[in-house]
């Protein structure tokens, strides 16, 4: 379901065209490039210089400015990614929460590093150049320069000197 991509998106960069699929209602910056077998669901948003890699779900939610996504992420509807967020493989952004009420949306602050296999619960904000460690299952807000690490994602160092 190509449907002529490089004459949709003259300046992304698509890895097998014939092997990715973007919706209608999406826009995707100059200079961004997008792996096989990469979905890109309808009202999607993605910046300028930024890389998603192959096996990606990526829903209805807004994506900055190179920003990196690695392989076989699931970015769920409503989340902000913002720009600089370094994204690693198999990262999943979740906004159903199990016992009912509103979806409320993840957002990724500027600069942000999630490690890979990292699981990001509804309505969790990780804070302007957080760092969550591979694995970790963040269950609450991650405050700025701030690094987490585990399940529950725990603090383990705080960012100093800067103002």
């Amino acid at each position: 379901m190509h449907h002529d991509l490089q004459g949709r998106f003259p300046g992304v960069h698509f890895y097998n065209p014939a092997l990715t699929e973007v919706q209608a209602d999406v826009a995707i910056g100059a200079g961004t490039r997008v792996g096989s077998f990469t979905l890109v669901q309808t009202g999607a948003t993605i910046g300028t210089g930024t890389t998603i890699g192959s096996h990606c779900n990526i829903c209805a939610c807004h994506i900055g400015n190179n920003v990196s996504i690695q392989t076989a992420c699931h970015i769920t509807r409503g989340v902000v990614v913002e720009d600089g967020v370094f994204i690693g493989p198999h990262v999943t952004t979740l906004n159903d929460k199990l016992r009912g009420g509103p979806m409320t949306f993840p957002r990724i602050c500027k600069g942000a590093k999630i490690g890979g296999g990292s699981v990001i619960l509804p309505g969790v904000t990780i804070g302007e150049g957080a760092t969550v460690g591979a694995g970790s299952v963040v269950t609450r807000d991650v405050p700025p320069g701030v690094t987490v690490t585990g399940n529950p994602a725990r603090v383990v160092t705080r960012e100093t000197g800067k103002s």
